[in-house]
C-alpha cells in the first residue's frame, strides 16, 4: 500500500541526509572511503536496497563516487552542477547542503553588451544583472546576465536579495521560466574585475560558462557569463547513450 511506499522513501532520505551531514561537516574528510553497503545497512537499521537509493542520491549531487569493486569514496567537493540541468544555483547549493548567499548585486543598462548577447536578445538596449554568489559565505561565482527590457522590468535588487535565484524571481514576477539553453564551457584567466569580485589573484584559472537561455515559449530571455575559480566549482557531464 501507499503507507509502506512513504516509509521506504523517508528511510532512504533519512540515510542520505545523515550521510550528507557527515560529509559536509568534514567529519569524513576528503577522498575517504565510506563504509560498505552491509555496514551502512546495519548502522541505520535499513535494507541494502535503501542504502543503495541513498547513495544514488548522493552520487547525483556529486558528493560521492562509486567505483565498481572498490567501494564508495567522497569527492573533492566544491560546488558541482550536473550538465543538462537548468536547476538554479540556489537549488543546487541547497541540495549539496551548503548555505547559498548573494552579494554585489547591480542592475544597469549596458551600453556595450557582448556581441553574443546583442545578437541573441531582442531590443535595442540590454541590461546587465550582475551579482556574486557565495557558498557558506565564500564567493564562488561571478554571474553576469544580459536581459532585454521586458525582463529587466520584472527584477529588482531587493527581489534578488530575497530570492537569490534570478530564475525564481522571473518565475514569480513575470511567469517566465527557463526551458532550453545552450552552454559553452571554457577555462579563462581572471580579469582584474573577476579577481576583485571573487577575492582571487588576477590570472587565476576560472571555469567560465556562457549560456544562451530561452523561455517556455521559445523566446530568448538571457545571455549569461558565469565565472568561478577552478578549485571551487566543477561540472559533471552525464552522457546517456
Amino acid at each position: 500500500g501507499t503507507s509502506s511506499g512513504v516509509s521506504v522513501s523517508t528511510a532512504y532520505q533519512r540515510v542520505a541526509d545523515s550521510l550528507r551531514h557527515l560529509i559536509n561537516s568534514g567529519e569524513l574528510g576528503t577522498h575517504e572511503k565510506l563504509p560498505g553497503e552491509m555496514e551502512l545497512a546495519r548502522t541505520y537499521g535499513v535494507s541494502r536496497n535503501t542504502v543503495r537509493q541513498a547513495l544514488s542520491q548522493l552520487e547525483a549531487s556529486n558528493l560521492i563516487r562509486r567505483q565498481q569493486g572498490k567501494g564508495t569514496f567522497l569527492t573533492e567537493h566544491g560546488v558541482s552542477h550536473v550538465l543538462g540541468n537548468l536547476m538554479s544555483f540556489t537549488a543546487t547549493l541547497r541540495e549539496l547542503g551548503k548555505v547559498p548567499g548573494i552579494s554585489d548585486i547591480s542592475i544597469t543598462v549596458d551600453p556595450n553588451p557582448p556581441d553574443a548577447a546583442a545578437q541573441f536578445l531582442p531590443g535595442s538596449h540590454l541590461w546587465n544583472i550582475a551579482r556574486v554568489r557565495t557558498a557558506d559565505g565564500r564567493p564562488f561565482c561571478r554571474m553576469q546576465s544580459w536581459v532585454p527590457d521586458a525582463i529587466a522590468d520584472g527584477v529588482g535588487v531587493s527581489d534578488l536579495e530575497e530570492k537569490q535565484s534570478l530564475y525564481e524571481v522571473l518565475g514569480n514576477n513575470l511567469a517566465i521560466f527557463p526551458a532550453t539553453a545552450t552552454e559553452i564551457i571554457r577555462s579563462e584567466p581572471a580579469s582584474p574585475e573577476d579577481a576583485e569580485k571573487l577575492n582571487i589573484s588576477v590570472g587565476t584559472a576560472l571555469l567560465t560558462t556562457y549560456r544562451w537561455t530561452s523561455d517556455q515559449r521559445g523566446q530568448p530571455m538571457e545571455y549569461v557569463r558565469n565565472a568561478s575559480p577552478g578549485d571551487r566549482y566543477e561540472y559533471v557531464i552525464k552522457l546517456v547513450e
